[in-house]
């Protein structure tokens, strides 16, 4: 029979998973307490909760989830950053540490449904912020309307432009 504070702590692992649609699994051989600290801070303020699993308990949780894909990874010593929001700033943050601190190692990623190795996760890391993104697509499907916009008035833009430089010319004439 599982032991109660067991259970409540898998029962914390999968809701953390759950509640949350990205996650980037780490590991973090090697780095102080000092080090992993500093990360969860950093990663705190970019809007990501950053926690060592026990990998037992983690396998267990993940069981018959979208997650348990992530399974193969949670080998050694695993943490995981958890969060709903910016996937790509998380991302951009784990990156910038790992280049600063080489003990950190990004194992794999969760987002959107798919199972991300460590080169997609650093891929993420380089892409640019949603905001710039959306309006990258908002301008290119911005441009053919304008660009068709242009075409079609230019004969009436043509045609406007002559009759006002008649109507000078008449007033001038008279």
């Amino acid at each position: 029979m599982a032991r109660p504070e067991k259970v409540a702590k898998m029962e914390n692992i999968r809701a953390s998973f759950l509640n949350n649609s990205v996650v980037f699994l780490t590991d973090f051989a090697g780095l102080s307490v000092e080090e992993i600290s500093n990360l969860r801070s950093s990663l705190k303020e970019k809007g990501a909760d950053y926690k060592v699993l026990k990998n037992t308990l983690t396998l267990l949780a993940i069981k018959d989830t979208d997650y348990e894909a992530l399974s193969r990874f949670i080998v050694g010593p695993v943490a995981a950053a958890f969060t709903s929001g910016d996937a790509m700033a998380i991302a951009k943050e784990l990156v910038a540490y790992a280049r600063q601190n080489p003990k950190l190692k990004l194992k794999a990623g969760y987002m959107e449904g798919r199972v991300l190795d460590a080169n997609a996760v650093k891929s993420v890391a380089t892409l640019p912020p949603r905001e710039v993104l959306l309006a990258k697509v908002m301008g290119s499907m911005r441009s053919p309307i304008y660009s068709l916009h242009s075409v079609l008035s230019g004969p009436y833009r043509k045609l406007t432009y002559a009759l006002a430089s008649i109507a000078d010319a008449k007033s001038q004439a008279a």
